[in-house]
């Protein structure tokens, strides 16, 4: 019986272990924060594996699915889907007959269920993190067919005809999102709160005279030809702008990559980033160093894959970032 530790029991460890890289789960309600943060730490495990989760949500004929959380589920896909490294993602909503309260997690390996796990808790921030949960281990077919059983009660949430057969609630399930989790994290939130400590972050090169090319805000764009998506980027962490404590690092040396953290910008969905590179010398965004150049870019309202100079960032106003920093590891991302 498995009470502790539930993130790596259920969702890491039988792809480190046992070499799986497959996931079907059942779950009554989840959130997009804890989809996100689940995929991001298996595409953590190496780029040997390609890894695929494919979850059906059952309860979606009460107050367990809101047309935001519908649009934030199919917006997290999208993205996905646009970044080669990331895991497959399927999400699938009850549509036909009782509401589905189980929670069932089967790993595979090369399509045989090898490991299964059934309890209390639901594919949320809050059943993993915040409250006491209790799960299992169960029968891997038997949970195979019981999955099964219940897709064909299912319809893609990417599917066009989810509007004509699920009935959206008007009121969130409180119980499952909480004013911390980034599915709720908004940049009014934060604006006009004191944080608990800043800091500023030069966009340019150590010496401040350029950004440069294959670092920082054009780490995609080289000189020498070399092909990668253009729009990668990260905001270099200089040794002038670091700020003992103030981002999350990690504690072993072992460990292969630093904590990830929330971070909202304006103007632009929240997403999570980490400190990383040799001597945590850059700050990127966690699922894809691309998506901070995207960021970028529709800020100072450029195509994308455009070289960032410090002519443009002057003309912007900025040629730093400020991150405010508050409970719980959120960030306001101003620039």
């Amino acid at each position: 019986m498995y009470t502790e530790r539930l993130e790596e029991t259920i969702l890491l460890n039988p792809a480190i272990e046992l070499g799986c890289t497959s996931l079907k789960i059942i779950t009554g309600f989840t959130d997009t924060e804890c989809i996100y943060r689940h995929l991001i730490n298996l595409s953590d495990l190496g780029k040997n594996h390609k890894f695929s989760v494919d979850l059906i949500l059952g309860m979606t004929g009460g107050i367990g699915l809101t047309k935001k959380k519908h649009k934030d589920i199919n917006r997290l896909i999208s993205r996905i889907q646009s970044n080669k490294n990331m895991p497959e993602f399927i999400c699938r909503y009850k549509i036909k007959g009782s509401d589905i309260h189980s929670k069932v997690y089967i790993w595979f390996k090369e399509d045989e269920p090898v490991i299964a796990f059934c309890g209390s808790a639901n594919y949320s921030m809050n059943a993993f993190f915040k409250r006491r949960e209790c799960m299992t281990d169960c029968d891997s077919k038997e949970a195979e067919k019981y999955f099964s059983i219940l897709e064909k009660d299912t319809i893609l949430s990417t599917d066009s005809n989810v509007k004509k057969n699920i009935k959206f609630s008007k009121q969130r399930f409180d119980a499952e999102i909480e004013s911390d989790n980034l599915e709720n994290l908004t940049w009014e939130m934060f604006s006009n709160k004191l944080p608990l400590d800043t800091c500023k972050v030069s966009l340019l090169k150590s010496d401040g005279n350029e950004t440069g090319y294959g670092s920082g805000l054009n780490w995609g764009i080289r000189k020498n030809g070399t092909k990668r998506d253009l729009d990668q980027a990260y905001i270099p962490y200089n040794a002038s702008d670091k700020k003992d404590g103030f981002f999350p690092l990690k504690n072993d040396p072992g460990e292969k990559n630093n904590p990830i953290f929330k971070v909202v910008p304006k103007d632009f969905p929240p997403f999570f980033m980490r400190v990383a590179q040799a001597g945590n010398k850059g700050i990127h965004s966690a699922e894809s160093n691309a998506l901070l150049g995207q960021f970028f870019r529709k800020k100072l309202n450029i195509p994308p894959g455009t070289f960032i100079s410090k002519q443009m960032l002057e003309s912007y106003g900025k040629t730093y970032v400020i991150f405010k920093k508050y409970e719980n590891d959120v960030y306001l991302l101003d620039f």
